[in-house]
């Protein structure tokens, strides 16, 4: 049987249970405070009808926080879905156009460029593929599906930071 979305995410998050140091993150996040911290994502683009807004541009319906890292992989051209922001954890949802197998090469020729440690690696023969780094007291965990309907790529970024 052929992964589906749903198992990506399921990989997604036991990958974060094997990254080191996610025993602290998920003490921190079971003793966090109730209240809201100040969230620094960007507000959505409503203004614009969605038939005006391309598919694929860089950050067309939301865009990316001013302090996002410069040194994580994003392809040259893509639309972000979801942004989460939880103090130490951040997750970024988007889809880009091409395929699986491009994606998670550029992604890996990036990151390995850009200082980070490969620690984990997974491909399967349809349509995923799942790559975990670590750099400093960072680690991030991105996760690429096809999005057949779409004819797109579903790419997900997770970070970790002891210093976010």
């Amino acid at each position: 049987m052929p992964f589906r979305s749903s198992h990506w995410w399921l990989l997604f998050v036991l990958s974060l249970a094997a990254t080191p140091g996610c025993r602290q993150s998920r003490e921190a996040f079971a003793e966090s405070p109730l209240e809201h911290p100040d969230l620094r994502l960007p507000v959505h683009d409503a203004a614009r009808p969605a038939r005006e807004r391309p598919l694929f541009t860089r950050g067309d319906a939301l865009s990316l926080p001013d302090d996002f890292p410069s040194d994580i992989y994003l392809p040259a051209s893509y639309r972000i879905d979801s942004l989460m922001d939880r103090g130490a954890l951040r997750v970024v949802s988007l889809r880009a156009p091409g395929r699986v197998s491009t994606l998670f090469e550029a992604a890996r020729a990036s990151m390995d460029g850009r200082g980070w440690k490969q620690t984990l690696a997974m491909r399967d023969a349809s349509d995923g593929a799942l790559l975990n780094y670590e750099k400093g007291d960072r680690a991030a965990v991105l996760s690429f599906s096809d999005d057949h309907d779409a004819g797109a790529v579903t790419m997900n970024v997770q970070l970790r930071s002891g210093a976010h």
